[in-house]
């Protein structure tokens, strides 16, 4: 369905000749949305727009959001525009003040086919409304304010001479300018943002010698943009600049973004000097602590490769961390994959790393977002989180109430597309697999006594364990561990009155809930080694919860021929190898951390690749 767009109005609002003439309401479709968070809650939206022939940049007041947001607002929406306003003496923003939704969705556009309202009056200064608002705003300006320069704020001229202490001018008065708004064609501008990022303080070497580099990302809630710092200027940063907290920023160099280094999506970055000025702000209320551009699960497969993303999506499963190692350098990193879901019925990995991957302790079940996230695009599609990337859990926004209360009622119990085709081993290549016998010549699981070993192996299940016990009754009291809630999972205790008791939580329950501790044998070509396997991945084997297969026993022929069934299967197994010592020997003790199906359709090409190899 076709909808008449106001053509021109995007233009004409800005247009001196014109401004006067244009009558509402005016009909715009939604190009995309940012909602800018303040206190974890959504206060307003930036927006692209469009009149079928202009496309302009847009907010959304406060009074209008609630309506929005109880009305399927999102990308591609067609809006009717009651009321609006522009800033007076800033970029060519449509501040959108009384809407209603025509169509909460609608055919998407060429982005090509619009004219940017800014290209325009770049070629056409004379009618433009705010290049007229703006001179007369920097001629109000020019005189300075009185007493400002007894209440300089610190620069960077000595950076031995840096104090991070409370300033006297937090009666700043000033104009604040918009991060979105800076560009290199400014002059005389001070940016009031939050430290959204702060990267650690780094060393390089090339050529010309060794230097120190520091990055850190400010956001206010007009956008967010990218600061570098270098020498002895990243030192100062370094000690000066803390992740959360407000500063006032001017006198830093706009330049274009490099893209290769930043992730974010302004088009320019600042490089802080020795002129700089930074000090540290009190008056935080306006100042958001993150904003997400959410994008649907649904939606992934479409965007390009590399792609810089935020997600929202309830955490389906938190898989172990492990080891991998660069082929580059040589050197470890800790990985962790969670897959997070959304109501759009999709499923992806998420991959986390080093300190991130090791602390992960949000449970399952949460909801989570996700910021600047890249789009892999090897064996289908998974993201992996940037450096400059963060989460946070149960964000307190209507499309996390919203997620939350779907995924309880119905997601918890779906099942999911997931936009990742595992390869045999999932993050490990076919050709980086391991055989049984490769494995244990190179010892892994003996090499040290405290660090585990990791390995891939494609084996199968040649026999399973259970008598006298492949599982045992679980406690499911909920409890705090490492500032989460998980259940508490201790093995419980049958009572003389035949209930079950926990002496952890001091807790009895009159039914037990079974979880899995499953021993099997899985061999290879080469060898053959006793695996432990928990819950998650026993119940991927097995295809029924404990409590199932416990009852199941009560048939002892059925039981015996269930078990049978799922012997001689092939999987792919992530083993991890760890030291153990047993009446005074030592041996390896593995346990599948992660297990996988096999993909035929990639072990034919990487078959059909070692064959190729041999006729070389």
């Amino acid at each position: 369905m076709s909808y008449n767009l106001s053509g021109g109005a995007l233009r004409d609002v800005f247009s001196i000749k014109k401004h006067a003439s244009v009558n509402t309401p005016i009909i715009l479709q939604v190009t995309n949305i940012k909602p800018v968070l303040y206190k974890d809650e959504v206060k307003k939206y930036r927006l692209l727009l469009n009149d079928g022939q202009y496309a302009a940049q847009g907010l959304v007041d406060e009074p209008c959001i609630t309506y929005l947001q109880n009305n399927n607002f999102s990308r591609y929406s067609i809006i009717e525009v009651k009321e609006f306003s522009t800033f007076p003496t800033q970029k060519h923003i449509f501040i959108v003040k009384d809407a209603v939704i025509v169509s909460p969705t609608s055919e998407k556009g060429n982005s090509n086919d619009y004219i940017s309202v800014d290209t325009y009056y770049a070629e056409h200064p004379d009618d433009d409304n705010l290049q007229i608002a703006q001179r007369q705003a920097a001629a109000r300006s020019e005189s300075p304010i009185p007493g400002s320069e007894q209440n300089r704020p610190q620069q960077f001229q000595q950076p031995q001479q840096y104090q991070n202490q409370p300033s006297n001018r937090n009666g700043f008065q000033g104009k604040i300018t918009p991060i979105e708004t800076l560009s290199p064609y400014q002059n005389n501008w001070t940016i009031k943002a939050r430290v959204s990022y702060k990267g650690d303080l780094r060393t390089w070497t090339n050529a010309k010698g060794e230097g120190k580099l520091i990055s850190v990302n400010f956001l206010d809630e007009s956008d967010e943009i990218k600061a570098s710092a270098f020498q002895d200027v990243a030192i100062s940063a370094h000690k000066l600049l803390e992740e959360g907290k407000v500063y006032y920023i001017s006198k830093a160099k706009v330049q274009a973004s490099n893209k290769k280094f930043n992730t974010l999506s302004h088009p320019y970055e600042l490089v802080m000097d020795r002129d700089t000025k930074i000090e540290e702000c009190f008056d935080v209320d306006n100042v958001p602590k993150m904003h997400f551009n959410f994008i649907k699960l649904n939606q992934i497969p479409n965007l390009d490769p590399n792609a810089i993303i935020d997600v929202l999506g309830a955490l389906k499963i938190v898989n172990e961390p492990y080891k991998i190692t660069a082929k580059s350098t040589g050197k470890e990193f800790d990985r962790r994959n969670v897959t997070i879901v959304d109501e759009t019925g999709f499923a992806i990995d998420v991959g986390l790393w080093n300190n991130t991957a090791t602390e992960f302790s949000i449970p399952e079940g949460s909801i989570i977002a996700f910021k600047s996230c890249r789009v892999q695009d090897f064996n289908g599609r998974s993201l992996t989180l940037t450096q400059t990337g963060s989460m946070l859990p149960n964000p307190n926004t209507p499309e996390s109430y919203s997620l939350k209360g779907w995924y309880d009622n119905q997601g918890v119990n779906a099942n999911f597309n997931n936009l990742k085709v595992e390869s045999s081993g999932g993050e490990t290549k076919i050709g980086d697999r391991k055989t049984i016998a490769q494995a244990q010549d190179e010892s892994l699981g003996l090499r040290s006594e405290k660090e585990p070993d990791y390995f891939t192996v494609k084996a199968s299940i040649s026999f399973i364990k259970t008598d006298p016990n492949f599982c045992y009754p679980a406690c499911t009291n909920e409890v705090q561990y490492n500032n989460r809630k998980s259940a508490c999972n201790k093995k419980l205790v049958e009572q003389h009155d035949n209930s079950w008791r926990c002496e952890k939580c001091d807790k009895n329950y009159a039914q037990p809930t079974y979880r899995y501790i499953l021993t099997c044998s899985i061999m290879d070509e080469t060898n053959q080694i006793w695996v432990t396997l928990f819950e998650r991945e026993a119940l991927k084997i097995l295809g029924k919860d404990a409590n199932e297969l416990i009852a199941l026993q009560d048939d002892s022929a059925a039981f015996k021929d269930y078990i049978q069934e799922k012997c001689f299967q092939e999987h792919v197994f992530r083993i991890r190898a760890k030291q153990d010592t047993y009446n005074d020997q030592v041996r390896v003790r593995y346990q599948c951390v992660a297990l996988y199906d096999i993909d035929y359709n990639a072990e034919a090409i990487h078959l059909s690749e070692q064959l190729d190899s041999l006729l070389v």
